[in-house]
């Protein structure tokens, strides 16, 4: 919520008609035992890695989420384009960047 709330940012994204999509770091109430255990793990982590273990891999899976489903929903349903950023604060910098460097000409800056 930190950007959200904080950043500023949607008042000027409007005036040159950029589209601010801000997703979840992980699944809520997914319901897996222990996902709400720890800060780092399960809920609230933002790893944005498809979870391989069977317990978490049926609701995990952040990194299907942010590269292909979640974009695919908003192109579908607004009047947007194809052409998209990505950005991330501290654990979301991270994952922001790793997703960057696994999809090559899938994100830009301009």
């Amino acid at each position: 919520q930190n950007f959200i709330q904080k950043a500023g940012a949607f008042g000027h994204a409007s005036k040159h008609g950029i589209a601010i999509v801000c997703s979840d770091t992980s699944p809520r109430g997914a319901g897996v035992e222990g996902e709400d255990d720890s800060w780092d793990f399960g809920s609230a982590a933002g790893f944005y890695v498809d979870a391989t273990e069977p317990k978490w891999s049926a609701q995990y899976n952040m990194y299907t989420y942010v590269t292909q489903e979640l974009p695919s929903v908003v192109e579908q349903e607004f009047n947007i384009s194809d052409r998209k950023s990505i950005s991330g604060h501290s654990m979301g910098g991270h994952g922001a960047l790793t997703l960057f460097l696994k999809n090559p000409g899938s994100y830009q800056s301009e």
